[in-house]
């Protein structure tokens, strides 16, 4: 179970779930509609939608978690359908919020339900977590699942403060797909600061563009930026807080500076031709799309926030600044950027680091992790080969079912 939108829990979640079938495992994906970034090849994963098609749900960089109540039991009968049809072994979601519910709700209607596995990414901690409503609710959740892993240390840490938990989530770091997110063949054309010749330096920035990720801070980087340097602001998604940028750049006379890509199912391509990433969040669990630059060959320059610093190493793939202070990201900014040996070198450093978190190898550590779980429990089917607990498991099922419309 995951989130459809373009943020790192959703793209996790779908290309777990499509990297698992591809090593011949039967996948069972579901989400509010189908993944923004895709799902492969036709029925490399089977998916199930809970809005149906073409209905519009939303902007792909929305993340709702509060589903209406039709929605959550819609999602509940397609998963005890599915687990009574295919005698699942294990429920994976990604992002607490309403997963873990829902999870919860299964687990404890079912004789014999799956294993119940979660991972947690970012906000359903520093936010949901907290909140004096949800809080509590999701570490009681969290309490009793079969197993649950998170992406970074510093989340660990924040997940155990804040859910009280007794033993911190495993770490499962992120990964990113090698084959697509890489360097580009083509050379770099440079360019020469000091006398504005050639083509100006790129700087990208790709998010959902959310408060979090602290875009008005963004924009105020690359205007202190561009007083001191030439240099050209790509920006890769969307969200609600783009028009506020929009409006900052048109009243700072810099929109001729800044370019809007929106939300793009492709980023590599246009990774792949950047010289700098920024990143200037309030907070991150880990920040994929950090790792997904540092892989094309772009440091990274950050506020040293959460699980950054275990991404980006600051001074060798990229260079980490206080989020109070983005007067010091401006003059590292400009200090790389008008190095081009530094520059060259932190882009081979980068990319380097990024093969540490290749998809073969994060994705062998989840079946790892399954299989003891597996194990610890018992490999037994939860559907038997005999008909009397086959049907004695429909009648369970069926006489679940019937109570969802009074759910919520």
């Amino acid at each position: 179970m995951c989130h459809s939108s373009l943020g790192g829990s959703g793209r996790i979640g779908a290309g777990l779930a499509m990297e698992l079938s591809r090593r011949g495992h039967r996948v069972h994906l579901f989400s509010r509609r189908a993944p923004f970034a895709g799902l492969g090849r036709p029925h490399q994963v089977a998916w199930h939608g809970v809005l149906p098609e073409p209905q519009d749900p939303g902007p792909a960089s929305g993340l709702r978690v509060d589903w209406p109540a039709g929605e959550t039991q819609t999602l509940l009968r397609r998963l005890v359908r599915v687990i009574a049809m295919e005698g699942l072994d294990l429920l994976h979601f990604h992002y607490a919020l309403p997963f873990a519910g829902i999870a919860g709700e299964i687990k404890r209607s079912l004789s014999c339900p799956p294993l119940m596995v979660g991972t947690l990414h970012g906000t359903d901690v520093s936010v949901y977590g907290r909140h004096p409503l949800t809080g509590p609710q999701l570490a009681w959740e969290l309490l009793h699942l079969d197993g649950l892993t998170t992406v970074s240390l510093s989340h660990a840490r924040l997940a155990g403060e804040v859910f009280g938990l007794s033993e911190l989530p495993r770490i499962i770091p992120n990964f990113v797909d090698l084959g697509q997110f890489r360097p580009s063949e083509a050379p770099r054309s440079g360019w020469r600061p000091a006398r504005g010749n050639g083509r100006r330096p790129r700087i990208v920035h790709v998010s959902n563009f959310r408060a979090v990720k602290n875009p008005l801070t963004l924009a105020r980087i690359f205007a202190g930026l561009r007083e001191r340097l030439e240099a050209e602001l790509w920006l890769v998604g969307d969200g609600p807080e783009v028009d506020g940028l929009k409006s900052f750049f048109k009243g700072q006379g810099l929109e001729g500076d800044v370019r809007f890509w929106g939300a793009r199912r492709r980023v590599a391509p246009i990774l792949a031709q950047a010289d700098l990433l920024l990143m200037p969040s309030q907070a991150e669990s880990f920040c994929l799309a950090a790792l997904e630059a540092m892989a094309c060959g772009v440091p990274v320059l950050a506020s040293r926030v959460g699980g950054l610093p275990e991404v980006v190493l600051d001074g060798q793939t990229g260079l980490l600044f206080p989020v109070a202070e983005p007067e010091a990201a401006v003059d590292l900014a400009v200090q790389l950027l008008s190095d081009p040996a530094r520059l060259c070198a932190m882009r081979e450093a980068a990319v380097r680091r990024a093969r540490g978190f290749g998809q073969g190898r994060i994705v062998s550590a989840y079946e790892s992790f399954y299989e003891s779980l597996l194990r610890r429990r018992g490999r037994r089917p939860w559907l038997g080969r005999d008909g009397s607990r086959q049907r004695s498991f429909f009648r369970q099922a069926g006489a679940f079912l019937h109570t969802l419309p009074f759910l919520g």
